[in-house]
């Protein structure tokens, strides 16, 4: 049995549960930019990930809408708390983009994404239970990777893979609740501004 999940409740994936935590991350989307504007600000119309350790991840859409997101707040997402996030995204994208200053956003949603301590995916066999999880907002890429590999690993074949077997220590204080978002959140937005 395979267990390619995020967030478990209590129960028989309680261990996996003490190793991850929900972090919300959320999203704006703007308005049809003018090709124009959209050409001037990201001529190759690639995809873009700041190296911040609270980061922002931007593309443009075949409309030309700027969709821009990272995690705005350590906090879970709902209507409230995405609203929150939009204007923290908001101020973010125009000191990133000071041309979009007060650009009207669409669009704004959040979701769960699954971190680990040191924000680096797991694989492997746990109690007779194979696992790839903890992609830590960057599962879109690596989980499709990590299926052909435990795809692999459930038919017996060797695999070769940097998160197979790699150590996987309980997060101290982390019982499911994430009480301690905010702090790491303030913790990184001090390690941010230093840096």
């Amino acid at each position: 049995m395979l267990v390619a999940t995020g967030a478990s409740r209590p129960g028989p994936l309680a261990w996996f549960r003490r190793r991850i935590v929900p972090v919300g991350s959320f999203i704006v989307a703007t308005a049809p930019l003018e090709a124009s504007v959209a050409q001037r600000l990201m001529p190759g119309r690639r995809n873009y990930v700041t190296t911040r350790i609270i980061g922002n991840y931007f593309r443009l859409t075949r409309d030309n809408r700027l969709i821009y997101g990272g995690r705005a707040r350590f906090a879970m997402p709902g209507p409230g708390s995405d609203e929150k996030s939009g204007h923290v995204l908001r101020e973010s994208l125009e000191s990133v983009f000071p041309a979009l200053a007060g650009v009207k956003l669409d669009y704004c949603w959040g979701g769960l994404v699954d971190m680990t301590a040191d924000r680096l995916p797991r694989a492997g066999e746990h109690d007779g239970l194979l696992y790839s999880m903890g992609y830590s907002g960057h599962g879109v890429q690596m989980s499709t990777h990590m299926g052909r590999v435990m795809a692999d690993m459930i038919d017996g074949r060797a695999v070769a893979s940097p998160w197979v077997g790699l150590d996987w220590r309980a997060i101290p204080g982390n019982f499911g609740d994430p009480w301690f978002l905010p702090l790491v959140g303030a913790y990184y937005r001090v390690q941010d501004a230093l840096h």
